[in-house]
């Protein structure tokens, strides 16, 4: 053994150029498959953590009724209590509802006001860490939120706020409510679909509107609000609980109020452990993308396989160089077997030699880099804590080893031992034929991975830039949260006015791309009123001149019109749904429980984009606030100098709002994020696409410098027949071109199937351009020419003389 490590290390000093090459192709190849491994396992773990993940469910429900089809991944609180008496099975539940960004203060030692914003603060049950496993570093998991208004925080926020003091017992303001620390734990994992860092002990069981005399209004089950948990016995068949719900729940709680509506409702289980990657309901957090992680596991294999198509093609080329070798092994009595091992051996010595030098490579690129930024997550090198990590770095390799040497493993044995002996060994055809086969490929692989690049940019290319049907550039967006704000808005707006720079200003409740609610109404048709479920928007004066919306018929609101609240505008969806035609104004529109006819629609606006143009356009109803005293005020402003428009603004507000911290985004900024996972996808697709044509330029650079030199004499004859320069690049290069096109050519339908299925995430894409493919190929046309060309021009240069002389 010791014997083959060292023959090994010989044959790799002896051609250090190839053997270079080689190890670096599989180095990339490792390195890609570790980084894979990693997101694969954080992303394939997410909240399997918790020792009981198998036996937690979330409950949504399908809900539909005339007007209305949705699936809630939320539930009514209500429901908790009643699901844990009728149903034995149900050992406990937990209840959570998310507050998103939400107002923290401290009061320091030294009696000043501390405040910030937190994004992640959850609602729930006393018994949530009964249900859910957190490492506490103080407090006790099992009283900690026994009481009303205790809190568990994290590690990083009681460092942000304590440093390295004790947080437990201290007190902090959340929306101006006081809470004592009663826990911290160390910090939620980042592959959770609950990720909180305060843990409010808040929730009230019932919902005062759902209050009636002898118990709780049917209503109140088909107004979902919170995450449900249900804790059932281990191994738990969901079909049982599908199977007793209709008459153990629905029958005595839904039912009375979905006759009215004439709708029905469905429970929806989904295993904690299925959460990220299959819930497709609404109203859930953002979800995992399965479609994606099987695309950039496809990928990874792909690299791997250039990687090791590498090592093929230059082992079997350079095995007349080794036929003599091979020979004179088999002439002193090793056996075919031997042999086999032998250059096994040697593949698997050259890929522990990359793996050492991917490791760093893996190091680099996630200590050193913004790669975690880039993509979202917290990956971590640990070969001691994480043994999978570990097992899977040395499996991949010999997997890499055993794979890229098993071919000319089992070729070079083969080669017969008296042409050998003699000089007199050619490559074979079937050789030649795979080798061509292997790089067409590397190139298809290489072409296919550029073009999807190329289509994805363009996508998110047009998703930034095409019409949404309202302008969000230039306008800032500040939350009204404090009441000094709200009671003091119409005076701020005309402060605004007098500024030259403010355009003009107008409040909402919802912005643009941070979701919006649907409301059930009722609306005029042929047939009477009807319910039918809309998307809502609810703005104050100048919404419609602010954001640049069109009015196609009708009017907008009056300024200052008291009776603004008996009035709506709907959007060309909703006036076609309700099959209004051009005859929307002045249709009736009130809401589901209100009794005034006299509301109606008194204008239509152009369709516009409220969210991604991942959706179509929904039926949308625009409703006048009956005041403005809260929501989002918005800023249209002028181009040019921002930074002093900006602080001109942010002193007005300041006057105002004394208490808060000042805050701002841009409308713009804040409507892109939801792009943000595809151009996370973009990116790590960009960068792979580098790797795969680094890798391939890598194999048909050692295959053009062997190539090259075993036609040494060849060429000098040529020249001494004639033949110019560009001719002899022309001889050497023609090969690897049709190869190249044969590639481009494969890869049009693949292409075009792979991206016309991405393009379906979308309601609204860029047409596909087939002169991407073309362009494509003239670039890999070119890099190709490029590394060819840099050994066929030297050898072309060669002096005939000494070429004749080559053997």
């Amino acid at each position: 053994m010791l014997h083959q490590l060292k023959f090994a290390i010989r044959i790799f000093l002896k051609d250090k150029f190839f053997s270079t090459l080689n190890i670096l192709g599989l180095a990339l190849g490792i390195a890609v498959s570790v980084i894979l491994l990693l997101i694969l396992q954080n992303d394939l773990s997410y909240d399997k953590y918790h020792s009981k993940y198998k036996q937690i469910y979330r409950l949504g429900g399908h809900l539909w009724a005339t007007g209305i089809d949705v699936q809630q991944a939320r539930s009514a609180r209500e429901l908790g209590d009643i699901l844990k008496e009728e149903f034995p099975e149900v050992q406990d539940f937990v209840r959570a509802n998310d507050w998103g960004r939400t107002l923290i203060s401290y009061k320091t030692s030294d009696g000043r006001d501390k405040t910030w914003y937190e994004e992640d603060v959850v609602r729930t049950d006393s018994n949530f860490f009964q249900v859910f496993d957190y490492r506490f570093i103080a407090g006790d998991p099992k009283t900690s939120l026994n009481n009303i208004n205790s809190i568990v925080i994290s590690e990083r926020v009681a460092k942000k706020i304590f440093g390295e003091e004790s947080a437990l017992g201290k007190e902090l303001y959340i929306n101006n409510e006081l809470n004592t620390i009663t826990g911290i734990i160390e910090n939620v994992p980042e592959n959770t679909h609950l990720k909180f860092d305060i843990l409010v002990s808040q929730l009230v069981d019932q919902r005062d509107w759902t209050k009636e005399p002898g118990g709780i209004k049917s209503e109140a089950f088909w107004n979902p609000d919170v995450f449900t948990y249900l804790l059932f016995p281990p191994n738990y068949d969901p079909q049982q609980f599908y199977a007793k719900f209709p008459t153990a729940i629905y029958d005595k709680y839904f039912k009375s109020f979905g006759d009215q509506v004439g709708g029905h409702y469905d429970p929806i289980l989904e295993n904690l452990g299925d959460i990220h990657f299959h819930s497709k309901l609404a109203g859930d957090r953002p979800q995992g993308n399965l479609a994606y992680l099987y695309a950039f596991t496809g990928i990874g294999i792909f690299i791997v396989l250039l990687a090791c198509i590498n090592y093929m093609n230059l082992s079997t080329a350079k095995s007349i160089n080794r036929a003599g070798e091979i020979a004179m092994k088999k002439t002193l009595g090793s056996s075919k077997r031997a042999l086999i091992f032998s250059f096994l051996g040697e593949s698997i010595l050259l890929s522990m030699i990359a793996m050492v030098l991917s490791i760093g490579l893996v190091f680099f690129v996630i200590n050193a880099t913004s790669f975690n930024s880039l993509i979202g997550r917290n990956l971590t090198i640990d070969f001691v804590g994480n043994r999978l990590l570990l097992l899977g770095v040395f499996g991949i390799t010999l997997f890499i080893g055993i794979l890229s040497g098993i071919y000319p493993a089992l070729y070079l044995p083969s080669i017969p031992t008296l042409n050998a002996l003699k000089g007199a060994f050619k490559n074979r055809k079937s050789s030649l034929y795979l080798r061509r086969s292997l790089t067409t490929v590397q190139f298809a692989i290489s072409i296919f991975v550029v073009v999807c690049t190329w289509f994805m940019r363009d996508q998110i290319d047009f998703v930034r830039s095409k019409d949404l049907g309202f302008d969000k550039e230039n306008v800032v967006v500040l939350e009204m949260r404090d009441s000094a704000i709200q009671n003091h808005v119409n005076a701020i707006r005309t402060e605004f006015a007098q500024n030259p720079k403010v355009i003009s200003s107008t409040v909402s409740y919802n912005v643009m791309g941070m979701g919006s609610g649907g409301p059930v109404m009722m609306a005029e048709t042929d047939q009477g009123m009807v319910q039918q479920r809309f998307v809502m928007v609810t703005v104050g004066d100048d919404y419609l001149k602010t954001m640049n919306i069109k009015l196609l018929d009708g009017r907008d609101f009056n300024p200052g019109d008291a009776d603004a609240g008996k009035y709506f505008l709907v959007n060309e969806a909703a006036a076609k749904q309700m099959n209004w035609g051009d005859k929307a104004v002045g249709k009736k529109l009130r809401w589901f429980h209100d009794t005034d006819e006299n509301k109606k629609v008194i204008g239509v606006v152009k369709d516009f984009n409220l969210t991604s143009l991942h959706n179509a356009v929904e039926p949308l109803v625009i409703n006048r606030a009956e005041k403005e005293g809260g929501g989002f005020l918005h800023l249209k402003i002028a181009g040019g100098d921002l930074p002093k428009t900006l602080e001109s603004i942010r002193e007005v507000w300041t006057k105002y709002d004394t208490t808060n911290p000042y805050e701002y985004f841009f409308l713009d900024d804040k409507f892109n994020e939801q792009y943000k996972e595809d151009e996370v996808q973009y990116k790590l697709l960009s960068n792979l696409s580098y790797i795969c044509i680094f890798i391939s330029l890598l194999g048909l650079l050692g295959l053009s410098a062997f190539t090259a030199t075993q036609r040494t004499k060849e060429i000098g004859i040529r020249k001494v027949h004639g033949a110019s320069i560009p001719q002899i690049i022309y001889l050497l290069y023609k090969d690897v071109m049709v190869l190249v096109l044969i590639a481009a050519v494969l890869v049009v339908p693949l292409g075009y199937y792979v991206i016309n299925g991405w393009l379906g995430n979308f309601a609204y894409h860029a047409p596909i351009n087939f002169m991407i493919f073309g362009l494509v190929a003239v670039l890999a046309l070119l890099f190709a020419f490029i590394t060819v060309g840099f050994h066929s021009l030297r050898t072309a240069r060669t002096n005939p003389v000494d070429s004749l002389k080559y053997e």
